[in-house]
């Protein structure tokens, strides 16, 4: 579109972005604070990754590249990786070439600073989603005409609690685990270093990570469930709060050698018992798919979200 020139993010441009973002992305709206939080504070965010498309004065489109600066926990910089996290057109702008020029663009800039492989969407820790929700059926061709493959599928899922109540079969579980000497228990300071490790040994950094900055905001007692033995083993955890809502759920898990046991039901049915008894009334989580979707819905936590993940080698 001739005239369309493209500019890196400037702070000046903030509300346009936001104007250009809520009205093209009508299933991800967002406000300034969770902006400034998950993009402008990423210690990551390069403004020359973040390309605005500009008619005149006005931001038309928009399109946040990434690539680490800081190393992530154990993945360290993954040099060789970028991702594509969030682009969008004004409605009224698109089909003009407006995204390819800015792809196009992204795309260059991360390949000149050593990307070898680009991810859409899933970059973390500050992903706004896994990957391309199906009801944007034009950026899933869009995207897929510039080569980027199909990997695979995922889900995003909810639960109202209102009316959940915990059925006969995990009571009796629980009680029977309690007289095998195995205990739910709310997390307590006595656990701080054994949980970092067992979650670091048994789930990676991340989960670490999430729980660490729990314990930073004096939030872990409240919102960290812990499952553990007569000497006080941890044996498996679940938590809720990652994101600051109240009502998302996860990480959860528990060790590999009980996942046969029936703890993970228990476990997960304790911690919708207490979300209700706090007044939280919904669940939510972002990302699961396979074995472990299967086992939600065996919960009654139901898909709100479709997602296809994709990448594509430069």
């Amino acid at each position: 579109m001739e005239n369309v020139r493209l500019e890196s993010f400037q702070q000046e441009r903030f509300q346009q972005v936001l104007t250009c973002w809520n009205q093209s992305l009508i299933y991800d709206g967002i406000d300034e604070e969770r902006f400034k939080q998950l993009i402008l504070l990423d210690e990551n965010f390069n403004p020359d990754l973040f390309l605005l498309a500009m008619n005149d004065e006005k931001v038309v489109g928009f399109c946040y590249g990434i690539r680490r600066k800081i190393p992530y926990l154990e993945r360290g910089l993954e040099e060789n990786r970028g991702w594509i996290v969030i682009m969008g057109v004004l409605p009224e702008y698109q089909n003009q070439g407006i995204g390819t020029m800015l792809c196009d663009e992204v795309e260059k800039r991360l390949k000149d600073m050593g990307t070898k492989e680009i991810t859409l969407c899933a970059y973390s820790p500050n992903y706004f989603f896994p990957g391309i929700d199906k009801r944007y059926q034009k950026a899933i061709s869009f995207f897929e005409n510039r080569n980027y493959v199909y990997r695979t599928e995922s889900v995003s899922m909810q639960r109202s609690l209102w009316d959940y109540h915990m059925a006969d079969q995990y009571k009796e579980k629980l009680a029977s685990l309690e007289k095998d000497g195995i205990h739910i228990i709310r997390y307590n300071d006595e656990y701080m270093l054994p949980l970092l490790n067992y979650l670091l040994e048994n789930f990676g950094a991340g989960w670490k990570r999430n729980a660490l900055i729990a314990m930073q905001k004096k939030e872990a007692e409240d919102t960290i469930l812990l499952v553990v033995d007569e000497q006080k083993n941890i044996l498996g955890f679940c938590m809720r709060k990652i994101d600051g809502n109240d009502a998302r759920f996860g990480p959860f898990g528990v060790s590999e050698h009980l996942r046969s046991k029936g703890i993970g039901g228990v476990l997960f049915e304790y911690m919708m018992q207490e979300m209700k008894q706090k007044g939280i009334y919904y669940l939510y989580f972002l990302w699961t798919d396979g074995a472990a979707q299967r086992f939600y819905e065996r919960h009654d936590v139901k898909v709100y979200r479709t997602y296809q993940l994709y990448r594509k080698e430069v």
